[in-house]
Parts: structure tokens; sequence; C-alpha cells
């Protein structure tokens, strides 16, 4: 087994044991599925919910990727909800001939087999690309188009879908909507123009958008993006101290990342003892937070020994 892997499997089994007092999870650990649950058709009330009992859920950035379990792939959700109580945030490309699939680059090189622009690629050409783990090797997934993705995560996880700015959004929708998957996705766009377009395209949109300063704050509330169907992207660090209880006034959702730097929670999680260290994140005031190492961030929360609770207070109970 691989050193990455390894550690992957340790994480779970600790994980497991916060959860279950050394032993299985019990039936009341909360899980991927019991968010989802808590969520389907209703995630504002969700967001709220966490807002009043001040409990933030891990996301699993890009699925949660480790050896042999690429980024954006399949099996690596598998894995990752199996063993922690998360939501997915998974990437939307799309090709020249207009399938829309998951994948974080603009370019095939870095995590697949292929080469080159992927909105200069057709779907055929894509399709049978393998996806490679972070260690560069190919592994036997290809990438899941977003009907797949859709698809398996019903009933199994919430989705929060990173929409890549030249993604079209009515065609985004359609296909969110064709899957039957409205009440559970939720969608992360990076500019005012792309998230007014897809809130456009679907008003009861939950959507994500950066709000790191002032300036984005204002800009999204002149465009009538702020709101309970907001989730606004902070970094708690480069505010002043009443900027996220603002945004939670106006009915926001605050999320935050847990990597990016040295400092940062994934960079130095090494054991149960350094909970300490995506605990403070949460209690800074994100909602959700979005981790490279969430299984880590996962047993970390459940380190606290209310989070079981005050998650259970919003309906996330299997």
């Amino acid at each position: 087994m691989t050193q990455l892997k390894l550690g992957a499997a340790m994480a779970g089994v600790a994980l497991l044991a916060l959860a279950g007092g050394g032993q299985a999870a019990p039936a009341k650990a909360p899980t991927a599925a019991a968010i989802l649950k808590a969520a389907d058709g209703r995630i504002p009330d969700l967001l709220a919910c966490l807002r009043e009992q001040k409990v933030a859920l891990v996301g699993a950035h890009r699925g949660g990727p480790f050896a042999e379990h690429p980024e954006n792939a399949l099996v690596t959700f598998d894995y990752t909800t199996s063993l922690a109580p998360v939501f997915i945030e998974t990437d939307v490309q799309q090709t020249f001939d207009g399938v829309l699939f998951m994948n974080h680059d603009a370019v095939l090189d870095r995590n697949t087999t292929g080469h080159g622009v992927i909105a200069e690629q057709r779907w055929a050409q894509v399709s049978p690309l393998k996806q490679r783990d972070p260690t560069g090797q190919p592994t036997a997934s290809s990438p899941p188009t977003l009907a797949d993705a859709l698809k398996w995560a019903d009933g199994r996880v919430l989705l929060l879908l990173d929409v890549k700015p030249q993604t079209d959004a009515d065609l985004l929708m359609a296909e969110v909507e064709k899957a039957g998957a409205k009440g559970r996705v939720m969608f992360l766009a990076y500019t005012v123009r792309q998230a007014q377009a897809m809130r456009a395209a679907n008003p009861e949109a939950v959507l994500a958008i950066p709000v790191f300063d002032r300036k984005m704050l204002e800009e999204a509330r002149a465009a009538g993006l702020i709101g309970p169907r907001t989730v606004a992207m902070v970094r708690p660090a480069a505010v002043g101290a009443g900027f996220i209880p603002e945004l939670e006034a106006l009915g926001a959702t605050v999320m935050s990342g847990t990597y990016g730097g040295p400092q940062t929670p994934d960079a130095v999680y090494r054991t149960p003892a350094d909970a300490g260290a995506y605990q403070a994140l949460a209690a800074a005031g994100p909602r959700l937070i979005v981790s490279n190492r969430p299984l880590a961030a996962a047993e970390a929360m459940l380190a606290d020994p209310t989070y079981a609770r005050r998650l259970a207070a919003c309906g996330v109970t299997p």
C-alpha cells in the first residue's frame, strides 16, 4: 500500500474511532447521506440552521483525492463519503461539443492521460482518457460526465458544483434539472456576471460567490446576489471581525478553504491533537469548510463532543 493510501486509510480508521468511541461508527453518527437527507429540497433551511447552531459542514475539495484515487472521480467520491460526514466539491468543464464533465483544469495534461485545451476537444476525444491520481499515475477511472456524477450522488451526498467560467449556465441548469437534482446541488460562480447568469437560469439556485472584501460585498449586493441562497466565500484572516456577522445578518452563509498556505489547517494537521486548527477556523464563522484533507477535517470536527449533537439539531441524523 502506498504511503498516501496508507495515510488516508489510517485517517478513516481514526475517524470511525472518534465517531464510535473506538468501535465502528454507531447508527447515530453523522454521515454524508444524512447531510444530503437534511439538505434535499431545503438547502437554504439547512444553511440557516448551521448559522444558528454555529456548526460547520466539511466539504471534500475535488472529492478528496489521494493515491490511486484521482480528483473529481466517482471512485474517490465513494471512498470519501463512506468514511466521513461531508459534502463533495467537484468541478465542471465543458467540451467543444457541449458535454459537461468533471475536471478542474482548463487543459487535460495534468490530471488525465490526454493533452490540450478542453474547450477545443470533443467528448469522443475525452471520454476514453484515464484520470491520473495525485502522484501522476494513470488509474482505471475515466472522467465522469456531470450526468454520471449527479446520478451517482443521488441518495449519497450533497454536491457543490464548481462551475468553470466557460461553462454555459443554461446547459448546466438543464442538465441538473433533467437529473432531478435541483434540490441537492449548490453551485460555485467566479464572478458577479457568471452568478447572475446562473441565477437567471435557475432562480432557486444556491450560489457560492467570492466575497473577499467590502468592495466585492457591495458589488454582489448591488446585483441582488446576497441573501439566504448565497454562500459567501471569505478568508476569515483577511477581513475584520464584523465582516462575517454582517454577511450572516444579510442571510448569507460563509464558506472558507482549509488549504493554500503553510499555516492552514490542512498543512498543520498531523494527529487528532491538532484538531484545534480546523476547529479554530470553524469558530471564526464559516459554516462550510472545504478541505483537501476531508477525512482529517471531519476527524477534527468530530473531536468536538458537541459536533454531532449540533448537526442533529439541523436534521443531520441517519
